[in-house]
């Protein structure tokens, strides 16, 4: 859609050209000066002005979102999926290394001990893994915290915590910021942080 953008945004350009022909409607360029300096300047049809004010610019958005949300986190996900015991007694030793230098680099302050010690129970965890049936090695965070011994594989078990709680999104700390506007109005001023941190629990989770 973006590389064609021209053939793509004039079939939706007259779709909405003929939408507004059976409203009475007429589309048109809005009112612009003619040296605009806080925007590009646009100059030609209704279709060339819309095109590549609103088209392009929302398109190059998405895909900046896309990659920047996704793509970027793609080898961080898979990683600490490699944890896992359905996952973990399939990895050879090059990936776990490479696991293993992943956590340090992200979390580095979750690691028990220096990068041997890790790696060391990594290969632990992996034979305790193997030790287990097809049936009962666990394919999700949540279960495989259960079968995670917090004693013998500490880091393990930390990274199994982290991995539970990672967030699929960011609608709840952006539900957070639309809660907290509501809330802290010239009323509420000198409302404390625990006060104020109850009300947007109460005011989200309703």
């Amino acid at each position: 859609m973006r590389h064609n953008s021209e053939t793509r945004f004039g079939s939706i350009f007259t779709e909405a050209k003929e939408m507004a022909d059976k409203m009475g409607l007429q589309l048109v360029v809005p009112r612009i000066i003619a040296k605009q300096t806080k925007r590009d300047n646009y100059a030609g049809s209704p279709e060339e002005y819309f095109r590549r004010s609103v088209y392009v610019p929302f398109l190059d958005h998405l895909l900046v979102q896309l990659k920047c949300r996704f793509l970027d986190h793609r080898e961080l996900i898979s990683k600490i999926q490699n944890i896992l015991p359905d996952k973990c007694c399939k990895l050879h030793e090059e990936e776990m290394k490479r696991t293993v230098e992943v956590f340090t680099h992200e979390w580095p302050d979750d690691i028990r001990g220096c990068f041997d010690d890790f790696l060391a129970e990594m290969r632990m965890w992996r034979r305790h893994c193997l030790s287990m049936s097809d049936e009962k090695r666990p394919k999700n965070f949540i279960d495989a915290l259960s079968v995670c011994d917090a004693s013998l594989y500490k880091t393990v078990h930390r990274y199994m915590q982290i991995g539970a709680t990672l967030p699929v999104s960011v609608a709840t700390s952006e539900r957070s910021f639309s809660c907290l506007r509501r809330l802290k109005t010239y009323l509420r001023s000198k409302t404390g942080e625990e006060r104020l941190n109850g009300l947007m629990l109460l005011n989200i989770y309703k």
